[in-house]
């Protein structure tokens, strides 16, 4: 069997153009360490490796709305906690307000904190949230409006709340119906009215009053019942108090309810890390380097062209001419 020269070139040519590609690639694999770079190289996997980065993007943005809502339920938490701390005092207040020997200067101190206080808490029912959305509104604008000529309270956000998503299937509460807590919703406690009630009860008479010399005394006048004024102001003063059981736990019902919600968001986010973990192992190994691999194969294929060239090279050198020397 003959081979012409040029056969004989074209086809060394060949082999180490084959083998240059190959190393070249090596090399590229082992600096990017990415293996599956375009779809040509297996289209089944880069479908599979495209459908992993787009669960990765979402995981993404499910993370991002973990983190979010934390700072939500965590904010919520302290305004409910807040608002528990001034229903402490307003019970320890109405306690005070019960006792016999207080007189009608102390009720007049009891009135203008409980009137603070009442301020202070329509500030934590009205507070927003780190997004500017009223924490306790719903999805309303404000929670709660103060009537300018009698002060009264009134809910004005709705019942609906906030949700985020969490998940491919989960959603997070992340508001709170304010009426439930604050105004009494579904048979609860008015906590602005139970405050004003108290006020009112601190300017009930329960002594006789102090008559002036100087007025001349109106014998039809109806007489003062100390008993029974007293006896009124107990009774406001012991219904206070059991409202204010009822208000204390609407409190600490949405507090609690707010902290399973808190506790939910971990276990979410345990899972998209685990699920994130396995995702990563699935991407790696359809597009990562098998760093002890390639960099086997890549020695190989550098002594196999060394091998080449230096064969090819000794038989480029043979001719008859040398053959008769």
């Amino acid at each position: 069997m003959q081979i012409s020269t040029a056969n004989f070139y074209n086809r060394a040519t060949n082999q180490m153009t084959r083998l240059n590609g190959d190393l070249n690639r090596l090399n590229t694999e082992l600096s990017t360490q990415k293996h599956l770079k375009v779809a040509s190289q297996d289209s089944a996997a880069w479908m599979m490796l495209g459908g992993i980065k787009k669960d990765e993007a979402d995981s993404n943005a499910f993370r991002s709305n973990i983190t979010l809502s934390r700072g939500l339920l965590a904010q919520a938490d302290t305004a409910l906690g807040n608002a528990d701390e001034r229903l402490v005092r307003v019970r320890e207040l109405t306690v005070r307000a019960g006792s016999d020997t207080l007189n009608a200067k102390d009720k007049v101190a009891i009135a203008a904190e409980l009137d603070q206080i009442r301020d202070g808490l329509l500030a934590i029912a009205n507070g927003r949230d780190v997004r500017n959305h009223p924490v306790f509104g719903g999805t309303g604008d404000v929670a709660f409006a103060k009537d300018a000529t009698t002060g009264a309270i009134t809910y004005t956000g709705n019942a609906s709340v906030a949700n985020v998503r969490i998940g491919e299937a989960s959603e997070m509460q992340v508001g709170i119906d304010g009426s439930r807590v604050f105004s009494g919703a579904n048979g609860g406690v008015d906590i602005f009215a139970l405050i004003d009630d108290l006020k009112t009860a601190m300017e009930m008479p329960t002594d006789k009053p102090v008559l002036d010399p100087a007025v001349p005394v109106d014998p039809d006048a109806p007489v003062f019942d100390v008993d029974a004024a007293r006896k009124a102001y107990s009774a406001k003063i012991s219904t206070a108090l059991g409202k204010l059981d009822t208000a204390e736990a609407q409190v600490t019902a949405a507090r609690a309810a707010n902290g399973a919600r808190a506790a939910r968001l971990e276990i979410e986010s345990s899972q998209l890390e685990n699920i994130g973990i396995d995702r990563e192992e699935a991407r790696s190994a359809l597009e990562d380097t098998d760093i002890s691999t390639t960099m086997v194969e890549f020695q190989k294929t550098l002594t196999i062209l060394s091998a080449t060239q230096a064969s090819i090279s000794k038989l480029a050198g043979m001719s008859l001419f040398n053959y008769l020397k």
